[in-house]
């Protein structure tokens, strides 16, 4: 046999060997999915009635349709416009809780957009800020169900209160300053805003009193 031939059986056999030993990523051991997504992970798990192959399958089905996209740019301009809007929200939810949350579900929607997530189906926005945004994307879940909740009569404030809360560690995600981002060495509004929205249990339970 040829020197070539051999070397050429070499490369055949380092390629089949690397195929087979590369792991795919929808086959992604448990504990690597656990480890990137986080709670999504085992809310995933719960949503398949605890079934942990099929979180997996759905996770890594996630990764390989959203793992390229690439999150868009903020000017300095939209994220203080945006910061502003969910200041107002803030200020209204004690007098509107219900309304305030199905706007800020519906603000968080048109952010996730602005910054390139898809737009066509809440499940497929979802599903790509479950992977880029993998500790927070879970608000966005919360949110939803909650404006539902209250659109159907529910009054419980607090839970509308708390799904406010998790839709705001979603909101400083997607409005963090990035190196793509214009103005990114400079302090932006959105960066001075409050770690935790002003949403004082106490004054809420003294307005449902007041009801």
């Amino acid at each position: 046999m040829s020197t070539g031939a051999v070397v050429l059986l070499g490369v055949v056999a380092a390629i089949i060997t690397a195929l087979l030993l590369a792991r795919p990523v929808a086959q992604a051991a448990p504990a690597d999915l656990r480890r990137r997504f986080g709670p999504e992970f085992d809310e995933t798990a719960a949503r398949h009635g605890g079934d942990v192959g099929a979180a997996e399958r759905d996770l890594g089905a996630r990764l390989r349709r959203f793992g390229g996209l690439r999150v868009k740019s903020l000017t300095t301009a939209e994220r203080e416009r945006y910061a502003a809007q969910w200041a107002g929200l803030q200020e209204r939810f004690v007098d509107e809780p219900g309304a305030v949350v199905a706007q800020a579900d519906e603000l968080l929607e048109r952010l996730a957009r602005d910054r390139g997530f898809p737009a066509e189906s809440f499940q497929r926005q979802y599903e790509a800020l479950s992977v880029h945004c993998p500790h927070e994307a879970g608000a966005r879940r919360r949110l939803r169900e909650a404006a539902a909740r209250a659109a159907a009569g529910d009054t419980d404030t607090e839970a509308l209160r708390q799904a406010l809360l998790a839709g705001r560690a979603l909101f400083a995600e997607l409005t963090r300053v990035r190196p793509q981002d214009e103005g990114a060495r400079r302090p932006s509004a959105v960066q001075r805003l409050p770690r935790r929205p002003h949403l004082p249990a106490q004054r809420i339970a003294a307005h449902q009193r007041a009801d």
